[in-house]
Protein backbone atom coordinates (compact mmCIF):
# COMPACT_ATOMS: atom_id res chain seq x y z
CA UNK A 1 0.00 0.00 0.00
CA UNK A 2 1.11 3.39 -0.91
CA UNK A 3 0.01 7.01 -1.02
CA UNK A 4 -0.35 8.22 -4.34
CA UNK A 5 -1.11 12.54 -5.78
CA UNK A 6 -2.04 15.49 -3.61
CA UNK A 7 -5.19 16.96 -3.68
CA UNK A 8 -5.17 21.04 -4.56
CA UNK A 9 -7.30 22.94 -2.08
CA UNK A 10 -9.73 23.02 1.02
CA UNK A 11 -12.81 21.94 -1.38
CA UNK A 12 -16.12 21.59 0.43
CA UNK A 13 -17.49 18.47 -2.42
CA UNK A 14 -20.66 16.24 -2.59
CA UNK A 15 -21.02 16.40 0.71
CA UNK A 16 -17.16 15.54 1.49
CA UNK A 17 -14.72 17.86 2.82
CA UNK A 18 -11.29 17.40 0.63
CA UNK A 19 -8.08 19.24 2.38
CA UNK A 20 -5.28 20.19 0.67
CA UNK A 21 -3.26 17.63 1.61
CA UNK A 22 -5.39 15.14 0.52
CA UNK A 23 -4.20 12.31 -1.22
CA UNK A 24 -5.97 8.59 -2.28
CA UNK A 25 -4.68 5.27 -2.25
CA UNK A 26 -3.46 2.78 -4.40
CA UNK A 27 -3.18 -0.92 -3.03
CA UNK A 28 -1.52 -3.56 -6.11
CA UNK A 29 -1.41 -6.92 -5.90
CA UNK A 30 -4.62 -7.37 -4.57
CA UNK A 31 -6.71 -10.93 -4.91
CA UNK A 32 -10.67 -11.44 -5.60
CA UNK A 33 -12.01 -15.10 -4.88
CA UNK A 34 -13.49 -16.16 -8.20
CA UNK A 35 -15.46 -19.93 -7.78
CA UNK A 36 -16.25 -19.34 -11.48
CA UNK A 37 -12.78 -19.47 -12.58
CA UNK A 38 -11.37 -21.59 -9.73
CA UNK A 39 -8.84 -19.03 -9.25
CA UNK A 40 -8.57 -15.26 -7.70
CA UNK A 41 -8.48 -12.38 -9.89
CA UNK A 42 -5.81 -10.20 -9.62
CA UNK A 43 -6.71 -5.96 -9.01
CA UNK A 44 -5.14 -2.91 -7.81
CA UNK A 45 -7.27 -0.46 -5.46
CA UNK A 46 -7.88 3.45 -5.66
CA UNK A 47 -9.46 4.78 -2.70
CA UNK A 48 -10.20 7.86 -2.70
CA UNK A 49 -9.76 10.63 0.32
CA UNK A 50 -11.87 11.08 2.29
CA UNK A 51 -13.47 7.73 3.77
CA UNK A 52 -17.26 8.17 3.51
CA UNK A 53 -18.91 8.73 6.77
CA UNK A 54 -20.98 6.33 8.51
CA UNK A 55 -24.18 5.54 5.79
CA UNK A 56 -22.40 7.16 2.96
CA UNK A 57 -20.82 4.58 -0.31
CA UNK A 58 -18.43 5.55 -3.00
CA UNK A 59 -19.60 4.50 -6.40
CA UNK A 60 -17.17 2.61 -7.70
CA UNK A 61 -15.76 2.59 -11.18
CA UNK A 62 -13.77 -0.37 -12.81
CA UNK A 63 -10.75 -0.06 -15.55
CA UNK A 64 -9.67 -2.89 -17.91
CA UNK A 65 -6.30 -2.67 -19.54
CA UNK A 66 -5.51 -3.57 -23.46
CA UNK A 67 -3.62 -6.88 -24.86
CA UNK A 68 -0.53 -7.82 -22.95
CA UNK A 69 -1.93 -5.89 -20.52
CA UNK A 70 -1.75 -6.72 -16.69
CA UNK A 71 -3.46 -5.60 -13.52
CA UNK A 72 -2.76 -1.88 -12.28
CA UNK A 73 -1.91 -1.21 -15.86
CA UNK A 74 -4.44 1.80 -15.41
CA UNK A 75 -2.02 3.53 -12.04
CA UNK A 76 1.31 2.81 -13.88
CA UNK A 77 1.37 3.28 -17.19
CA UNK A 78 -1.58 5.35 -16.76
CA UNK A 79 -0.63 7.79 -14.10
CA UNK A 80 -4.38 7.63 -12.98
CA UNK A 81 -3.77 8.34 -9.26
CA UNK A 82 -2.72 11.90 -9.38
CA UNK A 83 -5.37 12.77 -11.99
CA UNK A 84 -8.33 11.86 -9.75
CA UNK A 85 -6.84 13.58 -6.71
CA UNK A 86 -6.40 16.45 -8.63
CA UNK A 87 -10.17 16.03 -10.05
CA UNK A 88 -11.59 15.11 -6.70
CA UNK A 89 -9.86 18.54 -5.08
CA UNK A 90 -11.36 20.48 -7.63
CA UNK A 91 -14.48 19.63 -7.26
CA UNK A 92 -14.43 17.84 -11.32
CA UNK A 93 -15.42 14.53 -9.97
CA UNK A 94 -17.06 13.38 -6.64
CA UNK A 95 -14.67 10.90 -4.36
CA UNK A 96 -14.71 7.34 -6.43
CA UNK A 97 -12.98 3.96 -6.43
CA UNK A 98 -11.12 2.48 -9.04
CA UNK A 99 -10.74 -1.19 -9.88
CA UNK A 100 -7.65 -1.94 -12.51
CA UNK A 101 -8.15 -5.90 -12.33
CA UNK A 102 -6.30 -8.12 -14.29
CA UNK A 103 -7.35 -10.76 -16.99
CA UNK A 104 -4.66 -11.52 -19.34
CA UNK A 105 -5.64 -11.85 -22.77
CA UNK A 106 -8.91 -12.85 -22.62
CA UNK A 107 -10.82 -10.37 -24.41
CA UNK A 108 -12.71 -10.14 -21.32
CA UNK A 109 -15.29 -13.14 -23.13
CA UNK A 110 -16.25 -16.32 -21.83
CA UNK A 111 -14.15 -19.47 -22.67
CA UNK A 112 -14.91 -23.05 -21.46
CA UNK A 113 -12.23 -24.29 -23.95
CA UNK A 114 -9.61 -26.53 -22.16
CA UNK A 115 -6.34 -24.39 -22.10
CA UNK A 116 -8.74 -21.06 -22.53
CA UNK A 117 -8.78 -18.50 -19.72
CA UNK A 118 -12.09 -19.61 -18.41
CA UNK A 119 -15.70 -17.41 -17.89
CA UNK A 120 -13.98 -14.23 -17.55
CA UNK A 121 -16.92 -12.08 -18.68
CA UNK A 122 -19.08 -14.32 -15.85
CA UNK A 123 -16.40 -14.24 -13.07
CA UNK A 124 -16.28 -9.85 -13.29
CA UNK A 125 -19.77 -9.35 -13.41
CA UNK A 126 -20.58 -11.81 -10.92
CA UNK A 127 -17.17 -12.56 -8.55
CA UNK A 128 -15.34 -10.17 -8.81
CA UNK A 129 -17.93 -7.20 -8.48
CA UNK A 130 -19.17 -9.04 -5.57
CA UNK A 131 -15.48 -9.00 -3.83
CA UNK A 132 -15.40 -5.37 -4.63
CA UNK A 133 -18.66 -4.65 -2.35
CA UNK A 134 -18.10 -6.95 0.29
CA UNK A 135 -14.34 -5.42 0.96
CA UNK A 136 -15.15 -1.78 0.62
CA UNK A 137 -17.96 0.64 1.46
CA UNK A 138 -19.08 1.17 -2.33
CA UNK A 139 -22.17 1.60 -3.83
CA UNK A 140 -23.72 -2.08 -4.05
CA UNK A 141 -25.90 -1.00 -7.30
CA UNK A 142 -25.94 -0.19 -10.96
CA UNK A 143 -26.72 3.43 -10.07
CA UNK A 144 -23.16 3.24 -8.53
CA UNK A 145 -21.23 1.20 -10.58
CA UNK A 146 -19.25 1.57 -14.31
CA UNK A 147 -16.83 0.02 -16.06
CA UNK A 148 -13.95 1.39 -18.77
CA UNK A 149 -11.03 0.03 -20.53
CA UNK A 150 -8.48 0.91 -23.22
CA UNK A 151 -7.94 -1.12 -26.45
CA UNK A 152 -9.45 -4.75 -25.72
CA UNK A 153 -10.09 -3.30 -22.37
CA UNK A 154 -12.74 -0.41 -24.27
CA UNK A 155 -14.08 -3.43 -26.08
CA UNK A 156 -14.30 -5.45 -22.80
CA UNK A 157 -15.94 -2.94 -21.09
CA UNK A 158 -18.58 -2.33 -23.57
CA UNK A 159 -19.41 -6.23 -23.25
CA UNK A 160 -19.80 -6.10 -19.85
CA UNK A 161 -22.13 -3.59 -20.06
CA UNK A 162 -24.37 -4.96 -22.63
CA UNK A 163 -23.84 -8.42 -21.38
CA UNK A 164 -25.02 -7.33 -17.70
CA UNK A 165 -26.87 -4.06 -18.33
CA UNK A 166 -28.41 -5.02 -13.96
CA UNK A 167 -24.51 -4.20 -13.01
CA UNK A 168 -23.47 -0.98 -14.47
CA UNK A 169 -25.23 2.24 -15.76
CA UNK A 170 -22.79 3.14 -17.59
CA UNK A 171 -19.60 2.14 -19.84
CA UNK A 172 -16.22 3.98 -21.12
CA UNK A 173 -14.30 2.86 -23.98
CA UNK A 174 -10.87 4.45 -25.10
CA UNK A 175 -9.10 3.36 -28.13
CA UNK A 176 -11.80 0.31 -27.83
CA UNK A 177 -10.34 -2.52 -30.31
CA UNK A 178 -14.04 -2.58 -31.85
CA UNK A 179 -13.36 -4.80 -34.90
CA UNK A 180 -16.22 -5.72 -36.55
CA UNK A 181 -17.38 -8.96 -37.62
CA UNK A 182 -16.09 -10.91 -40.43
CA UNK A 183 -17.29 -11.63 -43.88
CA UNK A 184 -17.01 -14.26 -45.92
CA UNK A 185 -13.82 -14.35 -47.58
CA UNK A 186 -12.49 -10.87 -45.50
CA UNK A 187 -9.61 -9.82 -46.00
CA UNK A 188 -8.26 -8.78 -42.45
CA UNK A 189 -6.58 -12.06 -42.25
CA UNK A 190 -4.81 -10.50 -38.76
CA UNK A 191 -7.74 -11.05 -37.29
CA UNK A 192 -7.33 -14.77 -36.02
CA UNK A 193 -3.75 -14.25 -34.62
CA UNK A 194 -4.88 -10.91 -32.70
CA UNK A 195 -7.00 -12.98 -30.42
CA UNK A 196 -5.05 -16.39 -29.87
CA UNK A 197 -6.62 -19.20 -28.74
CA UNK A 198 -10.09 -16.83 -27.62
CA UNK A 199 -12.24 -18.10 -30.10
CA UNK A 200 -11.16 -21.43 -30.49
CA UNK A 201 -8.17 -23.18 -32.28
CA UNK A 202 -8.39 -22.80 -35.42
CA UNK A 203 -9.94 -19.77 -34.78
CA UNK A 204 -13.88 -20.04 -34.98
CA UNK A 205 -15.43 -17.21 -37.07
CA UNK A 206 -18.87 -17.92 -35.69
CA UNK A 207 -18.27 -17.68 -32.12
CA UNK A 208 -16.14 -14.35 -32.64
CA UNK A 209 -19.02 -13.26 -34.57
CA UNK A 210 -21.40 -13.77 -31.95
CA UNK A 211 -19.22 -12.34 -29.15
CA UNK A 212 -18.77 -9.29 -31.21
CA UNK A 213 -19.73 -5.85 -29.52
CA UNK A 214 -21.70 -4.86 -33.01
CA UNK A 215 -23.36 -8.12 -32.99
CA UNK A 216 -24.18 -7.82 -29.01
CA UNK A 217 -25.43 -3.90 -29.33
CA UNK A 218 -28.93 -5.14 -30.73
CA UNK A 219 -29.62 -6.55 -27.23
CA UNK A 220 -30.44 -3.01 -26.43
CA UNK A 221 -33.02 -2.56 -28.53
CA UNK A 222 -35.35 -4.52 -26.23
CA UNK A 223 -33.50 -3.13 -22.64
CA UNK A 224 -35.99 -1.02 -20.79
CA UNK A 225 -32.62 0.38 -18.52
CA UNK A 226 -29.84 0.52 -20.95
CA UNK A 227 -26.01 1.28 -19.63
CA UNK A 228 -24.87 4.72 -21.31
CA UNK A 229 -21.88 4.83 -23.56
CA UNK A 230 -18.69 6.87 -24.04
CA UNK A 231 -16.22 6.60 -26.39
CA UNK A 232 -12.88 8.15 -26.97
CA UNK A 233 -10.10 8.07 -29.47
CA UNK A 234 -7.93 9.88 -31.12
CA UNK A 235 -6.87 11.16 -34.87
CA UNK A 236 -3.98 9.53 -34.98
CA UNK A 237 -5.07 6.41 -33.82
CA UNK A 238 -5.30 3.26 -36.22
CA UNK A 239 -7.76 3.96 -39.00
CA UNK A 240 -9.60 0.79 -38.91
CA UNK A 241 -10.53 1.79 -34.91
CA UNK A 242 -12.08 5.55 -35.92
CA UNK A 243 -13.65 4.14 -38.21
CA UNK A 244 -15.14 1.54 -36.21
CA UNK A 245 -15.67 3.59 -33.00
CA UNK A 246 -17.35 6.51 -35.49
CA UNK A 247 -19.60 2.76 -36.44
CA UNK A 248 -20.33 1.70 -33.42
CA UNK A 249 -21.75 5.05 -31.80
CA UNK A 250 -23.94 5.62 -34.89
CA UNK A 251 -25.14 1.83 -34.07
CA UNK A 252 -25.93 2.75 -30.33
CA UNK A 253 -27.97 5.40 -31.49
CA UNK A 254 -30.16 3.50 -33.28
CA UNK A 255 -30.75 1.23 -30.49
CA UNK A 256 -31.80 4.61 -28.79
CA UNK A 257 -29.13 4.14 -26.17
CA UNK A 258 -27.13 7.28 -24.47
CA UNK A 259 -24.02 7.53 -26.67
CA UNK A 260 -21.42 10.21 -26.82
CA UNK A 261 -18.55 10.01 -28.81
CA UNK A 262 -15.33 12.25 -28.71
CA UNK A 263 -11.90 12.12 -31.72
CA UNK A 264 -9.89 14.37 -30.41
CA UNK A 265 -5.58 14.64 -30.33
CA UNK A 266 -3.91 11.12 -29.70
CA UNK A 267 -2.44 8.02 -30.94
CA UNK A 268 -3.04 4.49 -29.16
CA UNK A 269 -0.78 4.51 -26.24
CA UNK A 270 -0.87 5.77 -22.75
CA UNK A 271 -0.35 9.68 -23.17
CA UNK A 272 -3.37 9.57 -25.20
CA UNK A 273 -5.72 8.01 -22.81
CA UNK A 274 -4.52 9.78 -19.94
CA UNK A 275 -5.58 12.91 -21.70
CA UNK A 276 -8.53 11.43 -22.15
CA UNK A 277 -10.11 9.85 -18.92
CA UNK A 278 -10.87 12.92 -16.80
CA UNK A 279 -13.20 14.29 -19.43
CA UNK A 280 -14.88 10.96 -19.44
CA UNK A 281 -15.10 10.81 -15.94
CA UNK A 282 -16.60 14.29 -15.64
CA UNK A 283 -19.42 12.98 -18.57
CA UNK A 284 -19.68 9.49 -15.70
CA UNK A 285 -20.34 11.41 -12.63
CA UNK A 286 -23.75 12.86 -13.17
CA UNK A 287 -25.24 9.09 -14.46
CA UNK A 288 -23.62 7.82 -10.64
CA UNK A 289 -26.37 7.94 -7.71
CA UNK A 290 -23.82 6.58 -4.70
CA UNK A 291 -27.37 6.30 -2.45
CA UNK A 292 -28.31 3.73 -5.41
CA UNK A 293 -31.83 6.00 -6.00
CA UNK A 294 -32.21 7.06 -2.08
CA UNK A 295 -30.97 10.56 -2.76
CA UNK A 296 -33.76 10.94 -5.59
Amino acid sequence: MRLVGMGAVLTALWGFVVPASAAGIVEYDLEAPSPTLGRTIPYAVYKPFPFPAEGERWPVVYLLHGLTGADGDWFTWGNLAPILDRAIADGRIPPVVVVAPGAGDSWYVDNPDPGGLGLIDTAFAVDLVAAIDASLPTAACREGRAIGGVSMGGAGAILQAINHPQTYVAAMSFSGALHRPMQPNDPRRWIPDLYGNVFGTPFDTARFNAANVFTKANSLRSMAEKPAFYLAIGDNDFPDLIEANAGFHNLLVTTKAESSLRIGPGRHYWDSWQQAILPALEWLAPHLDSTCGAGR
